[in-house]
Order: C-alpha cells, then sequence, then structure tokens
C-alpha cells in the first residue's frame, strides 16, 4: 500500500526536495526541475508545471505527507512554505535499504532505464557524458529513485512478491495474483491483469535483471517457469522496512487506497 503513495512521479521528488527543510512552491519547482535536469537519462526531461506541482502537494497533503501553512493575502489564500510531516520523513527513511540495494546493482538497472528510453551511451562513471559527478547523497536518492521507476509498473510488484513463493509458470502467475485481487476487491477495485499486460510487465522485470525466463529451444513460452533472480530476492527483502512502515500506518492507507481506485468518496 505504501508504494501507491509514489505511484505520482513527481511525490518522490517532492519528498526528497524538502529533506533540507521548508520550501516555498516557487522553491520546489527550481529545485526539482533541476533534478529532473540531472537526471534525464533515467527518468526522461519532461519539466514539472506548477499547476501539477499544486495538484501533486494538495494530494500529498491529505495523505498525511506534507503540512502548509496557509497564508492571508487581500484576495485570496496563498501557499506558504511546504514541509514534510513525521510520517512522510520516516517514509523516506525506510527506503534506506533500497538505496543500497539500487548501489549494488546500479549499472544493469540504469542500463534497462536507459535502453527503455532509447538513450546513448554513458561515460564510465554511468552518467551521461558531460553531466557533472553527483554527491553522495544525490546519488543515494537518485538510486531510491531508479528502484522506484521499476516499481511503479501497476503490477510489477505483485509479480514480484507471487514468484517470491518460488518458480512459477506464467498463467500460474496470474492466475494468482487475480486470485489476489478478487479476494481484496476493496482495495483493488474491478481491474485484473491481462494475459498481455503479465507478458509486458515479466519483459520489464527480466530486463531489469529480476526475473528469469528461459524457454529451452522449441519449447512454448507459456510452459517455461520463470524465477526471482538473487536481485529480485534482494529487492524484496530491501523493502520490508518500507512494509513495516505501511503496517504502522495501515488505516490511514487503506482510505488513501481505496479513494484512489474510487471505492470511496471525497
Amino acid at each position: 500500500m505504501s508504494l501507491e503513495l509514489l505511484r505520482n512521479r513527481w511525490t518522490y521528488p517532492v519528498l526528497v526536495a524538502l529533506l533540507g527543510g521548508p520550501l516555498r512552491t516557487s522553491q520546489l519547482l527550481k529545485l526539482i526541475n533541476e533534478g529532473t535536469a540531472r537526471n534525464a537519462d533515467l527518468g526522461g526531461s519532461r519539466a514539472l508545471h506548477e499547476k501539477v506541482l499544486l495538484a501533486t502537494l494538495r494530494q500529498m497533503e491529505k495523505e498525511g505527507l506534507l503540512l502548509c501553512q496557509r497564508v492571508a493575502t487581500d484576495r485570496v489564500t496563498g501557499y506558504g512554505p511546504w514541509e514534510m510531516t513525521a510520517a512522510g520523513k520516516e517514509l523516506l527513511h525506510s527506503m534506506h535499504r533500497v538505496a543500497a540495494w539500487s548501489a549494488a546493482h546500479r549499472d544493469q538497472l540504469a542500463a534497462a532505464l536507459r535502453n527503455r528510453r532509447g538513450k546513448p551511451s554513458t561515460s564510465f562513471d554511468g552518467l551521461p557524458i558531460g553531466v557533472p559527478a553527483l554527491s553522495p547523497e544525490q546519488e543515494h536518492w537518485r538510486g531510491v529513485g531508479m528502484a522506484l521507476a521499476v516499481l511503479r509498473l501497476r503490477w510489477g510488484f505483485a509479480v514480484l512478491c507471487q514468484l517470491n513463493h518460488g518458480p512459477q509458470h506464467p498463467t500460474g502467475v496470474a492466475a494468482a495474483v487475480n486470485a489476489g485481487i478478487a479476494r481484496n476487491r476493496d482495495l483493488t477495485g474491478r481491474r485484473s491483469l491481462s494475459e498481455k499486460v503479465l507478458w509486458d510487465t515479466l519483459h520489464r522485470l527480466i530486463d531489469v535483471g529480476l526475473v528469469i525466463h528461459r524457454p529451452r529451444p522449441g519449447q512454448f513460452a507459456s510452459t517455461a517457469r520463470c524465477m526471482l533472480t538473487p536481485a529480485g530476492h534482494a529487492l524484496l527483502a530491501a523493502l520490508v522496512p518500507v512494509g513495516y512502515w505501511a503496517a504502522g500506518h495501515e488505516e490511514r492507507l487503506l482510505v488513501i487506497v481505496r479513494r484512489r481506485r474510487g471505492l470511496l468518496e471525497g
């Protein structure tokens, strides 16, 4: 459920930008777009616009990740500095092990993300040619961002969790994931994992080195079992603190997820 909070691509950059302390909307916008430019090789160069940022900030405030001091003016109520709540800081802290996992698998992870974007070759240090070296702190949070780019796949985490039980045929993975969805309609809504989306998800997880699926010559792909790689098992282990964070905020997260799925009003 905690990963649902990070499905918006701008939520994580907002949290990282606020690590240094409260910022106004204009300061946040500048800082996030600077970070986007530094990491364009992995996440694209799409700029964040003020309207989208404000919508993200309001949503994060509702979710209990941010606080904002309202400032009264002559005509309207404006927004003062934004800052992280204790829950927002705890969420970021819970991802330190994810950063360590990303550092250990940086080359394959970065190569897969760049290939998906059709990016050219890079210099020896893994950064695009011409981009200044990052500070250790920037490298740390860049690593978490790379991992989240994989986990942001709608079905990626569910597939990884199912394969954590052992090698399975793709059709068995889809059946198990959909059975879990059916048991939790109050959270999942009506959408299920289709065969087409399953294969797309598997291919992306294979590209990034989290899953193995190797049919023998002449064997149908659907009859060959897939399994987690050591990197896949390590990523799930790195996410355990995030799971503990979610358990500590379960009641509030249940409301947020149901609302996002259109299962609650407001």
